[in-house]
């Protein structure tokens, strides 16, 4: 019998091989260049004028930064003392029809998500709807008990012990990561991961988890008595007049979101990349927003509009575990607490100055949002796909971006990742 087994999974393989091949194959002869000569001019909106002279100097660099990148577009916004200043994008948001990216243009904003999820349970609990200390089955009675109890706080800061998306056992040659099936609501995505050990005890270790997430989505769903999306809507959104940040469905909004592709670096072309359905990681991964929406979001957090001076403090303070030392992330609730070098460039002198800041990428899409803290910036960008380097490609790109708003040169290294 194991033999047998052994030799159904054997020829399992080669089939899923042979398909993948021909389907790699497929995707080569779709393969298209990126435009270069002959590209539409970055659009800019200007909101301020007092920005302009910053504005042309880093537009000027837009289109270099998008090639050396080899994305098909590029899309950044800033904003300062609570201030959306700028916003401009470069490049096709579909490079088949030709159509010229613009700051309306959606992008999916892929682990970026849990800023936004994280402000909103922040506020919550600000407003004592939620208590991010308390047993997570208060708020979602169904999720199965576990050796230890888990927290709100805990799962914000990845510090639960509940594993991140990737190779499950019910599904042994795919990665979750690679789901295309449609989850009715949080609640049933839960049953991804709800039966599984918890890989330490809460606050003893550090596992970033998506899947924290997904269950912090459906505890937001259970106290406010409405779906995710309408949560974030009412309570979030548009409070903050982001209009243009929705669940990532590719099929809607299809005149405005981009279209993902996967770069091939060597010969500076792209792919389309495969259809993703984020529905598993809504809270975690899966929402779709503009860097101009995004920069709202920031802007409102550096301000005192949207949460007091305790809640923000909780939020953008890196985490410690059980031992005393801080988590190895620097992760704070949604948001990783770094620096940005700086070097002025008539003294010489280098510093750091605080940095919060969350970026994430997956195959088509990459985003990037930063918060300069003692300079009440906000710097965020997007792309259309995962882009030469990744995510930390785009976060260099943006910290250039935002040191040239501050007005210095860089150091020799970059945002801290």
């Amino acid at each position: 019998m194991a033999l047998k087994y052994r030799r159904s999974f054997r020829w399992a393989l080669m089939v899923i091989g042979v398909t993948s091949i021909g389907a790699i194959a497929s995707l080569f002869l779709l393969q298209q260049s990126i435009p270069q000569a002959g590209a539409p001019a970055a659009e800019q909106r200007l909101f301020n004028d007092a920005y302009a002279g910053v504005v042309a100097r880093v537009s000027e660099e837009l289109n270099g930064y998008r090639a050396s990148l080899v994305a098909p577009s590029l899309s950044v916004a800033a904003g300062i003392d609570g201030e959306l200043v700028w916003a401009a994008a470069s490049g096709y948001s579909d490079i088949e029809t030709q159509t010229p990216a613009t700051p309306d243009t959606i992008y999916p904003i892929v682990r970026v998500s849990k800023p936004v999820t994280a402000a909103l349970a922040a506020l919550l609990w600000q407003e004592g709807q939620m208590d991010i200390d308390a047993d997570l089955r208060r708020y979602v009675p169904d999720f199965p008990a576990k050796r230890y109890p888990i927290t709100l706080r805990q799962a914000l800061s990845h510090q639960a012990g509940i594993r991140h998306y990737g190779f499950s056992l019910s599904l042994p040659l795919f990665s979750e990561s690679a789901l295309n099936q449609e989850f009715a609501g949080t609640a049933e995505s839960l049953s991804l991961f709800a039966d599984d050990p918890l890989l330490f005890e809460p606050d003893t270790g550090f596992e970033y988890s998506t899947f924290g997430y997904t269950l912090v989505g459906a505890a937001i769903e259970q106290v406010t008595n409405l779906s995710y999306a309408d949560a974030l809507t009412r309570h979030l959104l548009g409070p903050l007049g982001m209009r243009r940040t929705t669940l990532d469905r590719p099929d809607q909004g299809a005149a405005l979101r981009a279209t993902d592709y996967v770069s091939i670096f060597s010969k500076k072309a792209v792919l389309p990349a495969p259809a993703t359905n984020s529905s598993y990681k809504w809270a975690g991964a899966g929402l779709a927003s503009t860097p101009t929406d995004l920069v709202l979001l920031g802007n409102a957090l550096l301000g005192s509009a949207l949460l007091d001076e305790p809640t923000r403090t909780t939020v953008f303070t890196a985490r410690t575990l059980r031992s005393g030392e801080i988590n190895p992330q620097h992760y704070g609730l949604g948001w990783r607490i770094g620096g940005l070098a700086l070097t002025d460039e008539r003294t010489g002198e280098e510093q750091i100055i605080p940095l919060w800041h969350h970026g994430g990428t997956r195959a088509g899409s990459t985003a990037i949002l930063m918060l300069v803290p003692e300079e009440d910036l906000v710097v965020a960008m997007a792309m259309n796909t995962v882009g030469r380097g990744g995510s930390g490609a785009l976060a260099s790109v943006a910290a250039k971006v935002a040191r040239a708003f501050i007005g210095l040169e860089p150091a020799g290294r970059t945002a801290a990742q």
